[in-house]
This record gives C-alpha cells, sequence and structure tokens, in this order.
C-alpha cells in the first residue's frame, strides 16, 4: 500500500547498483537496498510536474535517454542530482492527470499529486515512522504540541507490520492535533553502510522529506523535522516561532542523548528518559524551517538541508533535542534497547516531560 505516486521498474529488466562497493556494505546491504523504484511520488509544483526519485545511480544514462508524457504528450525532462535522490522536472503549466516514461520496449505511468493546503498556516510535526508503539507516538505529539504550539502533524508510516495507521491515527487524535495527515508506503527505508558510507544509500527518508515538501508544506507557516525518540527544546520560546522570527526562515540545532535511569527495569518510555551522559554526548541536528521563506528551493536532509552554505551560521542559541536512546523497537541498533548504567540525572528534562504532562506508563 502506498499515498505516493510510485512507479517500480519491476519488468523492465532494469534494476538499479549500489554504488558502494562491496567491501563497505553491512551484510543485508542488497536486502535493504532499493533496487527497483524508479520515482517514490509525482507532484505537480510550480509549474512542473517533480518525479522525486531515488539516486539513480547507474540508471542515469538509461533514464536520461528515456520518453517522458504528460496525459500523452510529450516532453522533455530536466535533472537535477543530489547526494540520494534525483530530481526530474517536466514543464506543465497546468497540472496533468498521468506521467508516463518508455524505456526501450517497457512503459511505466502513475498519476500526479497535486499541491494540498490542509496544512496552510500550521506548525507542522513531521516524521517517517515503523513500529513505534502507540504510547511513544502520543507522547512525542504532547510534547511538542504543549512546549512549541504545533498545531498540525504530517506522518508517514513505513511498512508498520505491529502498529500501524488504525493504531497510529487514535495515538495522534489522543494528543490533540487540529490537522492529521497520515500516509504510507512500503518501500525500503534503506541499508546501513561502513564508515564512511553509513547513510550514503539511506534513499527513502530523504524523498519523503522532499515529496511531503512539494505536496504538502509550501503553505505551512514552519515545519519541525523530529523523529519520535526525540523532543525539542528551546527555553523561553516555540521552535516554529524561532524559525519564523529568523532572518533565513530557518534554524537547526544538536541533539543531545538521554536515557533511563541506571537501575530502570522493563519497557521504556519518554518520561523514564531521566538520566544523561557525562560529559554530554551530542548527536546530528535537527531543524525547523518556513517553506514559503528565503531558503525555498533548498531540498531537505534527514539532518540539514541540501547544499546550504555556512550551515553553522542558522544555529539556534541554548536550543536542543533530547534523544531518548531506548524509544526504539531495534531495529538500527538492539544495543539501544539495553539500559546503560554509567549516566547521571537530567533534572531540566525530567521538568520538561512534568510540564508536558507526559505520563507515567506501563507496557
Amino acid at each position: 500500500m502506498s499515498d505516493f505516486a510510485t512507479l517500480s521498474l519491476d519488468g523492465s529488466g532494469l534494476s538499479r547498483h549500489p554504488r558502494v562497493r562491496a567491501a563497505k556494505r553491512a551484510e543485508d546491504y542488497l536486502e535493504r537496498f532499493d533496487a527497483t523504484t524508479l520515482w517514490l511520488d509525482a507532484v505537480w509544483h510550480d509549474g512542473a510536474v517533480v518525479l522525486i526519485c531515488p539516486r539513480l545511480n547507474n540508471l542515469d544514462r538509461t533514464v536520461a535517454r528515456a520518453r517522458f508524457t504528460l496525459d500523452s504528450t510529450e516532453v522533455r525532462p530536466r535533472f537535477k542530482r543530489y547526494y540520494r535522490h534525483t530530481l526530474i522536472r517536466l514543464p506543465a503549466s497546468a497540472q496533468p492527470e498521468r506521467v508516463a516514461v518508455e524505456i526501450g520496449d517497457w512503459r511505466g505511468e502513475t498519476p500526479v499529486n497535486g499541491p494540498d493546503s490542509t496544512l496552510d498556516g500550521r506548525n507542522v510535526l513531521m516524521t517517517l515512522s515503523r513500529d513505534n508503539h502507540p504510547d511513544w507516538i502520543e507522547d512525542w505529539a504532547r510534547f511538542h504540541i504543549a512546549h512549541h504550539g504545533a498545531d498540525a502533524v504530517l506522518f508517514v508510516d513505513n511498512g508498520s507490520e505491529t502498529w500501524g495507521v488504525d493504531q497510529i491515527r487514535p495515538a495522534l487524535e489522543r494528543a490533540g492535533f487540529a490537522q492529521i495527515i497520515i500516509l504510507s508506503t512500503s518501500l525500503r527505508y534503506g541499508p546501513r553502510g561502513l564508515p564512511p558510507f553509513i547513510n550514503a544509500e539511506l534513499f527513502l527518508q530523504t524523498g519523503v522529506l522532499n515529496a511531503l515538501q512539494f505536496r504538502f508544506l509550501q503553505g505551512a507557516r514552519a515545519v519541525l523535522n523530529c523523529d519520535v525518540d526525540e523532543l525539542v527544546m528551546t527555553p523561553g520560546r516555540t521552535v516554529f516561532d524561532a524559525a519564523v522570527q529568523s532572518r533565513a526562515g530557518f534554524v537547526h540545532f544538536p541533539g543531545r542523548w538521554v536515557h533511563p535511569a541506571p537501575e530502570a527495569e522493563g519497557w521504556s518510555w519518554h518520561a523514564r528518559h531521566s538520566h544523561r551522559d557525562e560529559p554530554v554526548k551530542t548527536c546530528p541536528p535537527k531543524w525547523c524551517v518556513v517553506p514559503g521563506g528565503p531558503l525555498r528551493g533548498y531540498q531537505w536532509r534527514a539532518h540539514e538541508l541540501e547544499r546550504l552554505p555556512f550551515a553553522r551560521r542558522f544555529q539556534l542559541d541554548n536550543a536542543w533535542f533530547y534523544h531518548c536512546r531506548n524509544i526504539t523497537n531495534g531495529w538500527k541498533s538492539l544495543k539501544r534497547t539495553q539500559v546503560r548504567g554509567d549516566t547521571v540525572p537530567d533534572p531540566g528534562l525530567q521538568e520538561a516531560l512534568a510540564a508536558a504532562g507526559l505520563p507515567q506508563r506501563s507496557a
């Protein structure tokens, strides 16, 4: 099931090959690698149909020679290549119904999605998630409503097998959002390589972020990119106001790992994460952006805007996010399900959790 206009290469005889050499791949690299998706979504945006593709790798020249049509009318594509994805722009003065591609004797087509104004003017919390417990989702949502005034959520479920949309929506409704949009895709998230290629071919998240940018978020007041195990802190202001009030309409901030108490046993939730490393251990930044602001047109990635120069000047003072180590189903590392014994209390986090009214839970 997918709520995106996704085109697979199945039946074409073509497939994407990894650009990461075999010596730098984890053991299950090929099983996790997306070899068959030509484009994740097709969106009419700013006078063109934009095809958001995983990086084409070996398919680049073949696709560049392909024939593209919009409602059976041939159009000339323009390619823009990025680190993990490629954009193909097909000029269109009005939104067409279908987009098709012909490569040799093979033909594939999908619908074209148009812009959706549901989230215009909203403070939007956005994430990609797989099999996160509904209680975790609810507490994450409550925290950002309480501390930042988030009034809308754009939630993409990546093929959950245990906790799907039927459990996610009630959790978000209980949290109290004014607007909720939940989308689903079952595409592979991507493999993790060995240094320095750990995240080189994690195509899905980058593709989803930019498909959402084009389809749903052009008119949003501001958008916070934040995972279910992350809680953003901007004392004295909201992160959305900080982005809106910034000259660039964009702010980013580092993360701090936090943990359950050393004596904690059993199932973990946000309110149990009362301890931190000493000294503090940081993790890559997250961000909040005004989509229609001065940096519109930049491509979104999990931790940055791609090719944004002088990125350090956009770091927000006195701002960070707590990265809750044990809010995890272990898909990245089973080490994150273990309770650490060498941490110290972090009273600031406990105060923030209490202020948001997050409950103490049991599994």
